[in-house]
């Protein structure tokens, strides 16, 4: 089992992508792996291979993933072995829980700014257009999926 040099490439940036938003360079490198792969999908020691990581790297990431709701697993009849995919089919419903927690985010921003003094304007300034943004963002979704399920549903 041997990955392209523009397969390992893609995995790395995936990895790296994930390491600048804050998670653990192991979990994007194993969805850009399931991403690259054509079946999309591999056993547990297949992602220990194809990655060069070890096993309790492996079991942890997969069991984060999972928590997290972006990895399955299925198996096949006849076999043992646990074969772990993407979890995309939820793609539409992952994105709208994440623009439920920015929505909720600019509530405690509210707070934030009701108790806030005026000595530093700048900031504050900031953090109300930041507020306006996601206010905006929350009533021009709806509109954005719509036209989205028009153009793609037709």
């Amino acid at each position: 089992m041997k990955l392209s040099s523009e397969q390992q490439e893609i995995i790395e940036r995936i990895g790296v992508f994930f390491e600048r938003k804050g998670h653990q360079p192991i979990l994007g490198r194993i969805m850009g792996l399931l991403l690259v792969l054509d079946e999309a999908e591999a056993t547990f020691d297949e992602i220990q291979e194809y990655l060069s990581v070890s096993k309790s790297a492996v079991s942890n990431a997969l069991t984060l993933l999972q928590t997290q709701n972006k990895v399955e697993y299925t198996t096949k009849p006849g076999e043992r072995k646990r074969y772990f995919r993407l979890k995309v089919r939820n793609w539409r419903k992952d994105m709208q829980e994440d623009m439920q927690g920015i929505f909720r985010i600019n509530m405690l921003l509210k707070d934030v700014m009701a108790m806030r003094s005026q000595k530093n304007m700048e900031f504050n300034t900031c953090i109300e257009d930041f507020q306006q943004f996601i206010e905006f963002m929350q009533e021009e979704m709806p509109k954005l999926i719509e036209r989205y399920d028009r153009l793609h549903n037709s």
